[in-house]
């Protein structure tokens, strides 16, 4: 009978492949007798005798699965683990500097490759797992940095409690804290692409104004878009609802004939021609009695939102979500509008002009995110 085969050096790429090959050949009570770089490959030697030079017995592979779940998904792990102090750990076994130097790179290679790792498997994750909460929120869409910059608000709870946490906590940093003084304001410019619903959350804002000021002053207006005559659909607007109309040049400022009338500007075309407008409605009338309202419909893209945001920051406009009865606004587009760090004023989903506005609430937003995320 042959003698087994007891001692053998194999030659691989990395430590891992070694060690593989080693516990093919050898099975794995092999023992570890030398681990070398040569020309940028590892050679190794084992034996299945008893070495007392360097004890170091392969243990057992676990599953990757089970150590992902043990390990890498427990937040005390990942937060508060000390790192592996790997000098002390193997100046007993007497391994030499390269040796160190080279599992310590392949340690780091692993971590940057586990960093980005997100579980696409719904029923692979564990509800135990305190990260269980933030996994499943990238998958419903939300950024990483959204997802982190709120991990506060879902931490220590179950997945349905986090959530819900989570969305009331994301709402909250959306909805501007003085929402319900835009009934005060006196100038609206109604600002957003073409297609954006602009004009039609013009009529909306006119009605839902006219539903709560006592005085019904309050007057349809458009930027002189050089022709000198009114859009069809504003004037449409204004004879359904009843209200004046009034054409704005682009350089000045609406003219309000009572203190209590309010007059809402829509801005049919590039909004660069109309700044001096609202610069000089600003300087008439003050800024705090000036609103700026962004038109962004459901279904826009991340891009689209960032470039319409990017085109109106010096003005810092509040965003009404407008066309929602078409297509909604998901955990993509609430993630870059929260990290945009706009403020959502108005919601609007329906055909209907009267009664079909709302001012957002931090209730509100919570409700639709819940609906639609």
């Amino acid at each position: 009978m042959e003698d087994k085969l007891t001692t053998t050096t194999v030659i691989a790429n990395d430590t891992s492949s070694a060690m593989d090959d080693i516990i093919s050949q050898l099975g794995e009570d092999a023992v570890i007798l030398s681990t070398n770089q040569k020309d940028g490959k590892v050679h190794m030697t084992a034996t299945t005798e008893n070495a007392s030079k360097t004890p170091r017995r392969m243990k057992p592979s676990q599953q990757f699965s089970k150590i992902f779940e043990s390990r890498m998904l427990n937040d005390q792990f990942l937060a508060k683990e000390k790192p592996l102090e790997l000098d002390n750990a193997f100046n007993e076994t007497g391994a030499s500097t390269a040796q160190l130097s080279a599992l310590r790179n392949e340690i780091q290679d692993i971590r940057n490759m586990l960093s980005g790792v997100v579980v696409t498997e719904p029923q692979n994750l564990n509800d135990n797992v305190a990260s269980t909460t933030a996994l499943k929120l990238r998958q419903c869409g939300f950024s990483p940095n959204i997802v982190k910059r709120l991990e506060k608000s879902f931490l220590g709870k179950d997945y349905e409690t986090g959530r819900v946490s989570f969305l009331r906590s994301l709402a909250k940093t959306l909805v501007p804290s003085d929402i319900e003084h835009l009934k005060e304001k006196q100038i609206f410019y109604i600002i957003g692409s073409s297609g954006s619903g602009r004009t039609t959350l013009s009529a909306k804002l006119a009605a839902f104004l006219a539903d709560n000021n006592k005085s019904n002053s309050i007057v349809l207006s458009e930027i002189q878009n050089g022709t000198g005559f009114m859009s069809d659909s504003l004037r449409g607007f204004a004879r359904l609802l009843n209200l004046k109309t009034s054409i704005v040049e682009k350089d000045k400022a609406p003219e309000n004939e009572l203190d209590c009338q309010k007059t809402i500007v829509d801005v049919s075309f590039d909004l660069s021609h109309s700044m001096e407008s609202i610069k000089a409605a600003r300087k008439i009338y003050g800024s705090k009695n000036v609103c700026i309202i962004l038109a962004v419909p459901g279904g826009s893209s991340n891009r689209l939102i960032e470039a319409l945001k990017n085109s109106c920051e010096d003005i810092e406009p509040i965003i009404a979500l407008s066309k929602l009865d078409e297509c909604e606004i998901g955990p993509e587009e609430f993630s870059k509008l929260a990290e945009l760090n706009s403020k959502i004023g108005i919601i609007t989903g329906t055909n209907d002009i009267v009664n079909s506005l709302a001012l957002s609430s931090e209730n509100v937003l919570t409700q639709y995110l819940k609906e639609n995320c």
